[in-house]
């Protein structure tokens, strides 16, 4: 989408002028492809952060495997009195 309207066309004639439906059909096509673009890069990040079965459960079991371990739950018990702190004040402060 160009940043400054062009008021006339790229002719010679000083006196060629786009009109208001010109103007307005070429802005929505230039937003109809802006569109079709953002769905096309919506869909490929999409496509790109899913994870087959087996990657699935090799993830979570490397997750549970860390919530198991020793340095997870001292690191939750040194931090349980800020998360405490951070539930009552959203509590409080809405």
């Amino acid at each position: 989408m160009t940043t400054a309207p062009s008021t006339g066309w790229p002719d010679s004639r000083p006196d060629a002028r786009v009109s208001s439906e010109v103007r307005l059909a070429e802005e929505r096509l230039a937003l109809t492809d802006r569109i079709i673009g953002l769905e096309e890069q919506v869909h490929e990040l999409q496509s790109a952060s899913r994870l087959s079965p087996t990657e699935t459960m090799v993830v979570e079991a490397k997750l549970a495997g860390m919530q198991s371990s020793l340095t997870w739950r001292a690191g939750r018990v040194v931090t349980l009195p800020v998360r405490v702190i951070r539930v009552i004040k959203r509590r409080v402060l809405g």
